[in-house]
């Protein structure tokens, strides 16, 4: 846009991006702290502080829009947060009374008798993290936050090198980037203290770590977790089943699992998890979990059942050496985006809580001396280290990079990461980026160049196409592709000769498409579908030329994930 465009301008003292559980847990637990504080101040005759005025920003529709896990929730941090969550009725559909761990073979599935301790689950709380999102929501709200669902962070907004908070996209532009008739410019929301909790690989996030030089001692790894909810019959369900998985052959080639989890009504969540260090350039998640139901266990649970939900959302795996700086003056970061996901526990939701809860605290202690730069903030690194959040990614440090380097080296580690802490045969193991293991065609044995045909039959699996209506996700066509990609020539002329187009194969949600050239005979050109997009992120981490940017839609576009 030519002309200048006056902006709102917001000034808050705490600004959170994002309703998440990291977030949502954070806001509530540091007005909670706010009053701690003040009748602390009151008994010993200290000077109280004024109520901070907190915000947060959720780029979906509806705080919860855009919330997927599995979900199988450790109690331990909201127990903390609000010891009778159980009592002011948390929404969990079931609490696990039965830990499996199985293996999915061609003739059906064997439950291994000794359930490894990182899948051990039972005292669990099945949920959905649409459903603990809102819940949190209204807590939050009722304790004076303020929640702007439909805003979505654009950009971080700094003076020198400090973060001073956020602007929001604009909305009612057109694909050409021209204003419409419905043009809203963002606004500029000014905070003493800007918390980044967008979950995993967030836009602003990204901008955070890389202006300011944040990343951890290794590089974040990822895998991208397909989930659908399906109504079974009630004589299969089984209420307080948890389930974890893998499959064999296929792990002697790599490291996916699956998870199923009885919901109430007699749903059940039931995902697929497939890492993206993959050197297959055609490594397709969305296949391998419809492979995974024809499975002769999985094909007669399902026999007779509705689908009913889908949706996608990568996890960040890296682990402890993977985390990055946790602050910088005027900002932190929380949850996902700080990669607080223990890949080895399944340990995702509880993390994020926890990794809130340690920022509220000293946002509280920040906002009482007037100091929120680095020399306070830096607090926060402090207490977690003294956490058991902590503990829990030290045992785990080596988790990732064990997986990494195959299924021979991680059966040897394993057991001796197990007796030795967390160590394994060697501390601290570098990893490299999931899209640098991707080879070249040319690299492939002639075999294994092309993609797999697999025929969908329309009721147990199904095209990306056809699942996309199963994520509820909307997006105005007449918008600019939220979906950047730096260079499109590099994808027909570079990418269809040396990798054969991995978006078309990784995407779970038909986003990416090469169509035919017309300028260019025999060639094809990438469209994109951004309209399809699940927002799960795998585009952005996966694309082997690292082209490929995910930023963010109009507020309150993209999926609407209902119970998931």
């Amino acid at each position: 846009m030519s002309q200048p465009v006056e902006r709102e301008r917001l000034e808050v003292d705490v600004l959170y991006v994002g309703a998440g559980p990291a977030t949502l847990a954070s806001a509530l637990h540091l007005m909670s702290q706010v009053d701690a504080h003040n009748r602390r101040a009151e008994a010993g005759g200290g000077q109280p502080m004024e109520p901070p005025t907190v915000l947060v920003i959720e780029k979906g529709k509806a705080i919860g829009d855009h919330m997927l896990s599995g979900a199988v929730m450790n109690p331990k941090a909201i127990r903390e947060l609000i010891p009778d969550f159980e009592q002011q009725g948390f929404p969990t559909e079931y609490v696990c009374d039965y830990a499996g761990f199985w293996v999915f073979h061609p003739a059906g599935k064997l439950s291994v008798p000794l359930v490894p301790p990182n899948f051990r689950k039972k005292g669990y709380h099945v949920t959905s993290l649409n459903s603990v999102a809102k819940w949190l929501g209204e807590r939050c709200e009722a304790a004076g936050v303020e929640i702007y669902p439909g805003f979505a962070g654009d950009q971080l907004l700094t003076e020198g090198d400090r973060v001073v908070g956020v602007r929001t996209g604009d909305m009612g532009v057109d694909k050409q980037g021209a204003p419409k008739a419905n043009f809203q410019p963002g606004m500029d929301i000014i905070a003493k203290v800007t918390v980044l909790g967008e979950g995993v690989r967030g836009s602003l996030s990204k901008q955070l770590i890389e202006r300011f030089e944040l990343a951890g001692r290794n590089p974040q790894t990822y895998e991208t977790g397909i989930k659908e909810i399906w109504k079974i019959d009630p004589k299969k369900h089984r209420p307080g089943r948890v389930v974890h998985g893998m499959c064999f052959p296929e792990i002697l080639k790599g490291f996916h699992g699956m998870w199923l989890y009885d919901m109430q009504d007699d749903l059940i969540s039931l995902g697929y998890v497939t890492l993206l260090d993959s050197e297959d350039p055609h490594a397709d998640p969305h296949l391998e979990a419809q492979k995974f139901k024809t499975n002769p266990w999985v094909r007669k649970l399902l026999d007779g059942a509705e689908l009913v939900r889908y949706g996608a959302k990568c996890i960040p795996t890296g682990g402890l050496y993977a985390q990055p700086k946790l602050y910088v003056d005027g900002a932190m970061l929380i949850g996902d985006s700080a990669g607080f996901c223990n890949a080895q526990n399944l340990a995702g939701i509880h993390m994020a809580m926890k990794s809130g809860m340690l920022a509220a605290e000293t946002i509280v202690d920040a906002l009482a001396v007037s100091d929120t730069s680095s020399k306070t903030l830096g607090s926060y690194a402090e207490r977690y280290r003294r956490s058991w959040a902590y503990a829990e990614h030290h045992q785990a440090r080596n988790f990732a990079a064990s997986v990494e380097r195959g299924t021979f080296f991680f059966a040897l580690n394993e057991p001796i990461r197990m007796l030795t802490g967390g160590r394994g045969l060697m501390d601290e193991m570098k990893v490299k980026p999931d899209h640098e293991h991707t080879k070249k065609l040319a690299e492939l044995p002639a075999s294994k160049r092309a993609k797999q045909s697999f025929a969908f039959d329309g009721k147990l699996t199904f095209s990306k196409e056809h699942l996309v209506q199963f994520s509820g996700t909307t997006h105005e066509v007449d918008q600019p592709s939220h979906l950047v990609v730096a260079d499109t020539d590099l994808c027909r002329d570079v990418c269809t000769e040396e990798y054969g187009n991995p978006c078309e194969s990784f995407c779970p949600a038909a986003v990416y498409e090469m169509v035919p050239d017309p300028e260019y005979s025999g060639k094809k050109k990438l469209f994109i579908h951004h309209e399809n997009c699940v927002h799960c992120k795998t585009c952005d981490i996966a694309d082997p030329y690292q082209v490929i940017t995910w930023t963010t839609p109009e507020g309150g576009e993209g999926p609407d994930y209902q119970r998931m």
